[in-house]
């Protein structure tokens, strides 16, 4: 099969599968049925692994100015934030422009609005300075109601660690028109109910020949966030691993490959995470993970990441330039699902396209099929399949089974102190 093929038959899947597919819905699970029954058709045999997922979702958020006037403005609440209670809260408002000292001081006590999503450490901050709420923005200052959603965004495991308070989100040109009234004093109201839902990983294996008892892992995300078509980010990953699959079943590999479509990678990397709970052997005896994380944008180049050590990072540097693939190559750690899976002490291998700057639009209404090109999905195709290649068909495997100690300490601040793997095991070794 030739690369247009790959990619022609990759397109067509994937404008079938653009339609937004949020975590524990009935639309991510009708994705993954569509990714099972795609997969069969190969003569392959996928098995579909569900896990649960939940949360505290937003059931009421108001926010409104009470002085020098009034003015109610349109906000979603936080998921995982903490409540109000009943009737709301009042505080004086606050413009923290810059996470810093000086504006900490300025903040005790009160509500603030920030440019972006804080770090970790600057939400301790917030939190030892009890500020009374936060707001974050969304969208863009040129945008219109007409063009634009109000995001729900969430406090993550490693900033509720610290402490919790009520958060929402507003839209950018809301915040600009907010910022006018020069506001003093502000009333917000947050209520919140735990969700419970169902996701589901798709797990396919192909037996090695020879050298089965060894094994990589291959995966990509193939659920969205709310709003987004999820085209790009990352139904264009999910359709690479199902090219992959279709190749390794007329092309049986030396090596064992375990293909995972994952659930629920924009909640937390849920997904990846349930993956390895239930399969405690992986977590030992995989060699390496490859993960597919946005592509097929018709803007852009590719993007290589590699979670390991300097042999693994030359190693990949190496091939790509023998098979005379361009990639922006970086070693650090991605925020996808390789993370996961490094965080266990396997190398990872990240690979993306990359839009510039207003190229692509992540996690909106326009991560839709209009960015995608069929013939960008054939060549990522075949640049998975000739680097999954040179890694099950090797005599010896090329990459050496460790995390290097500067990768340790990136993963160890990825995830948050207190919550990951492989902090835990460097306690254990103490």
């Amino acid at each position: 099969m030739n690369m247009s093929t790959y990619g022609e038959k990759a397109y067509a899947f994937l404008e079938k599968l653009s339609f937004p597919r949020t975590s524990g819905s009935g639309e991510e699970h009708r994705a993954a049925q569509m990714i099972m029954d795609e997969i069969k058709s190969f003569g392959l045999e996928p098995r579909l692994e569900p896990f649960e997922v939940k949360w505290n979702e937003p059931t009421m958020a108001t926010f409104s100015v009470t002085a020098p006037v009034q003015k109610e403005f349109t906000v979603t609440g936080l998921i995982n934030a903490q409540d109000t209670p009943a009737g709301g809260c009042d505080a004086e408002f606050y413009y923290m422009r810059l996470i810093d000292e000086a504006n900490l001081r300025k903040a005790k006590g009160k509500f603030i609005l920030v440019n972006e999503r804080p770090s970790e450490e600057d939400y301790k901050k917030l939190v030892e300075a009890k500020v009374a709420g936060m707001l974050w923005m969304s969208g863009t200052s040129r945008d219109t109601y007409e063009n634009s959603d109000l995001d729900t965004w969430r406090f993550r495991a490693s900033y509720e660690k610290h402490g919790k308070m009520p958060g929402f989100t507003i839209r950018m040109i809301d915040a600009m028109e907010l910022l006018r009234l020069k506001p003093e004093k502000v009333h917000f109201e947050l209520h919140t109910k735990e969700f419970v839902g169902t996701s589901h990983n798709v797990v396919t294996v192909v037996p090695g020949t020879d050298l089965a008892d060894e094994a990589i892992a291959v995966g990509g995300h193939y659920d969205s966030t709310e709003f987004s078509y999820g085209s790009w980010d990352n139904g264009a990953g999910t359709v690479q691993v199902m090219g992959l699959l279709e190749h390794l079943a007329k092309n049986p590999p030396r090596r064992t490959v375990k293909c995972i479509c994952f659930g629920s990678e924009e909640i937390g990397l849920e997904g990846s995470k349930a993956f390895l709970k239930a399969h405690p052997e992986d977590q030992e005896k995989l060699l390496c993970m490859i993960n597919l994380d946005v592509g097929g944008n018709l803007l852009g180049n590719a993007m290589a990441v590699v979670t390991g050590t300097t042999g693994a990072e030359e190693y990949v540097k190496g091939i790509l330039r023998e098979g005379g693939i361009s990639a922006k190559f970086r070693a650090g750690v991605m925020s996808s699902d390789c993370a996961v899976f490094s965080d266990y002490g396997i190398p990872s291998i990240s690979f993306g396209n990359m839009t510039p700057r207003n190229g692509g639009y992540m996690h909106t209404r326009y991560d839709n099929m209009d960015m995608i090109d069929a013939d960008v999905l054939g060549e990522e195709v075949e640049t998975l399949i000739y680097v999954a290649g040179r890694l099950t068909q090797a005599e010896v495997f090329p990459i050496q089974r460790e995390i290097s100690k500067e990768m340790q300490e990136q993963i160890i601040k990825y995830f948050g102190a207190g919550l990951s793997q492989t902090e835990k095991r460097r306690n254990e070794k103490k």
